[in-house]
């Protein structure tokens, strides 16, 4: 008779660390003392370009993080009246935030979400959360090349050169290399870009630091040993989940409040799951969680 053996390992990490990181990151604490969490909805054409997003920047307090700001921002592109919609939402709705928070609903353009928002969070060292993060960081790109790692390294702003015309990447922003490992797990990263000119030859330039992307799908993957969904993440914790909607591409009430609980329910997701880490006696942050080796 034939018997099916089963082998537990695990892994040990002898290589060196991976580009972007730094020597800060042995001493950070294990959760963020912040959190941007952000969602996108897109066109439902083959390219599926951005219409509209909306983030919530959170902060970890009594061990749960909290909504301080709530916002949506749109692509440059979008038509008039696609833009009009979204700012009745805004000036007719409150902000879903903390009472010392803000409790107007910000508006921004993508290009002002990266710069304002994107770049704020990563300066201050607070995790990147989505739900399936190579989806929405890939969504918020202007352009991409291929990284050194195999994967895709993804330019978040770019400028015109006045003389030729040609669009080139903004080099004092970081890029985001993504390499996906398989349909769970991606190794996602931020390259360290200067954030400003020398002024002088010798002069030293500030870096950006390295970005802290945390991926709820793949945290559970690693918890649980099962692959979940959104929604059927949420079913398991027993969180409010997706709205019962299927999405068009458009920009309408229906796909802003889709998007809108869509974050609300990765916030919930996300500290339900911190609760459940936290269980475990692990040194390493929820974002050097890969799979259930790792745990």
């Amino acid at each position: 008779m034939n018997n099916d053996i089963y082998v537990r390992a695990h892994t040990v990490r002898v290589d060196a660390k991976p580009s972007g990181s730094n020597k800060n990151e042995k001493s950070e604490p294990k959760w963020s003392d912040y959190a941007l969490v952000f969602d996108c909805e897109s066109r439902i054409t083959a390219d599926q370009t951005l219409t509209f997003g909306f983030w919530r920047f959170c902060e970890l307090r009594n061990g749960e993080y909290a909504a301080l700001e709530e916002g949506i921002f749109h692509d440059e592109e979008l038509k008039a009246k696609e833009i009009g919609i979204l700012r009745k939402f805004v000036r007719s709705r409150k902000a879903d935030t903390t009472e010392d928070g803000y409790n107007r609903i910000r508006l921004y353009s993508r290009s002002k979400f990266i710069h304002e928002v994107l770049g704020i969070a990563i300066q201050a060292r607070a995790f990147i959360v989505c739900f399936n993060c190579g989806f929405d960081l890939s969504r918020i790109a202007v352009d991409w090349e291929n990284a050194r790692n195999g994967g895709w390294s993804l330019i978040l702003s770019q400028w015109r050169n006045p003389k030729t015309g040609e669009l080139k990447a903004n080099k004092f922003l970081p890029r985001i290399v993504i390499k996906a490992l398989n349909s769970k797990t991606a190794i996602i990263h931020s390259t360290r870009a200067p954030m400003s000119e020398p002024r002088e030859e010798n002069d030293k330039v500030k870096l950006w630091p390295a970005a802290r992307f945390l991926d709820v799908r793949t945290l559970l993957w690693a918890l649980r040993n099962r692959s979940y969904s959104l929604k059927t993440g949420c079913r398991e914790f027993e969180i409010p989940g997706k709205l019962d909607h299927k999405p068009s591409g458009c920009v309408n009430l229906e796909e802003i409040k889709y998007c809108r609980q869509d974050v609300r329910s990765t916030v919930g997701l996300l500290n339900v799951v911190k609760q459940e880490f936290d269980l475990h006696p692990i040194a390493p942050g929820p974002d050097r969680m890969f799979s259930p080796a790792s745990v």
